[in-house]
């Protein structure tokens, strides 16, 4: 990576919305230090030609940790050494496609690859780890064909506990162990061995637990909901986003909006199990998915409607089938379902850095914040392929320094 200095004769989109044209960013010491005419000639400061720069983008639900086969068995026994390896590659991959931070959606390399990235010692985005989310037994994060205790000894990305008691001491867990979030599982999902995304996971009692230890040490929760009745659970719960929420209604969609919690869309993997044609999905899975995906769409459609806030995930977890590096093709699936180029935009980056607690200083092009930059040819709310092709997008800068 090398240290730029500013960016020249650009247009700006903000992040909120905002346009400021025919100017340029000044960069000092990884941060935006000024926005306003800047000239080309100075030493380390890039000529934009006319084009845009736009925040660094934020991928709000991904999970690093190397797994190159969607099958859990796998997961709990493969040896970690090489798959630690690969998530390196992985990261790398998400970081030169335009996404300067993520938030890792359950795991157990997140809190390391926080570590090392954050001193410099390897290439990669700014990372928000959950660690390990939390699961009921025999819930999503379980491996069901596996003795339970070979699962609790070696979890691959949940902790398997039961009742309010033992979820309160797994959040201390996940506060221990680096976790910046608190993931958890209330409801079963599409490709599970022995659960429905129509199966709510955990009572009332134990999400009340969940919440109320995360918040009482400053942690968000995040709620895994593919079902409508655990959306509802979760939100009533007090949880802070809702991760994918396939299955939304206008009651709920008010609920959420009213209490401030944000709906994390992840579109992109269902239209990845629905497309997939490989012997890890069975034909019932396959079906499965195309069901589910059209009450997504059409639930994103509403939350969008009602104003809920909206941040995009794309849920890559395992090459082939969820790409690294292909983050955005979250924002297309948003496209196609009817929202506008701005909200989309701003899942990306304005929404999605407040989510994370970082709106000052992440996913907003504005003096003081970390310098995270995409210079692109065009206007990115005209011409949205211009950041879902990262081929399309000039350069990449993480806190002002260009990624080659």
């Amino acid at each position: 990576m090398s240290a730029i200095n500013g960016i020249a004769n650009v247009n700006i989109w903000t992040g909120d919305g905002h346009v400021v044209r025919d100017t340029g960013v000044s960069v000092f010491g990884g941060r935006v230090s000024a926005i306003g005419p800047l000239s080309p000639d100075v030493p380390g400061v890039l000529d934009g030609q006319g084009g845009w720069v736009m925040p660094g983008m934020i991928d709000s639900h991904v999970h690093l940790w190397g797994a190159r086969t969607p099958h859990p068995v796998h997961w709990v026994v493969d040896p970690r050494l090489p798959n630690a390896l690969r998530s390196v590659a992985d990261i790398g991959k998400i970081l030169r496609s335009g996404f300067t931070t993520v938030r890792e959606a359950g795991g157990p390399l997140g809190p390391s690859l926080r570590q090392v990235i954050d001193a410099g010692e390897i290439e990669g985005p700014r990372v928000v780890p959950a660690y390990l989310g939390l699961s009921r037994t025999g819930g999503h994060g379980d491996c069901h064909t596996l003795p339970v205790s070979w699962v609790r000894e070696q979890p691959f990305m949940a902790l398997v506990v039961d009742g309010p008691n033992n979820l309160r001491k797994a959040v201390r867990t996940v506060s221990r162990e680096g976790g910046r979030w608190v993931k958890v599982w209330a409801s079963g999902g599409v490709l599970s061995e022995r659960d429905s995304p129509e199966h709510m996971h955990f009572g009332p009692d134990e999400l009340a637990a969940i919440v109320e230890e995360a918040h009482a040490i400053d942690l968000p929760v995040g709620a895994h909901c593919e079902s409508l009745a655990a959306t509802y659970a979760a939100v009533e719960a007090g949880v802070d986003a809702i991760e994918h929420g396939f299955q939304l209604d206008n009651d709920v969609c008010e609920a959420m909006r009213e209490r401030d919690v944000t709906l994390v869309s992840t579109l992109s993997v269902l239209q990845r199990y629905a497309r997939w044609s490989g012997p890890e999905i069975t034909a019932d899975q396959r079906d499965d998915a195309k069901r589910l995906l059209a009450k997504a769409e059409e639930s994103l459609a509403t939350a969008v409607r009602h104003g809920v806030r909206v941040a995009m995930g794309s849920d890559c977890f395992a090459e082939p089938m969820t790409p690294f590096g292909r983050s955005a093709d979250e924002l297309g699936y948003m496209r196609d379902v009817g929202v506008d180029a701005d909200t989309i935009l701003r899942s990306a980056t304005s929404v999605a850095a407040r989510l994370v607690g970082m709106e000052s200083k992440i996913g907003t092009v504005a003096e003081g914040a970390y310098a995270d930059l995409l210079l692109l040819p065009a206007d990115p709310r005209a011409d949205l392929d211009v950041v879902i092709n990262s081929s399309r997008i000039t350069a990449v800068i993480k806190e002002g320094r260009r990624i080659a």
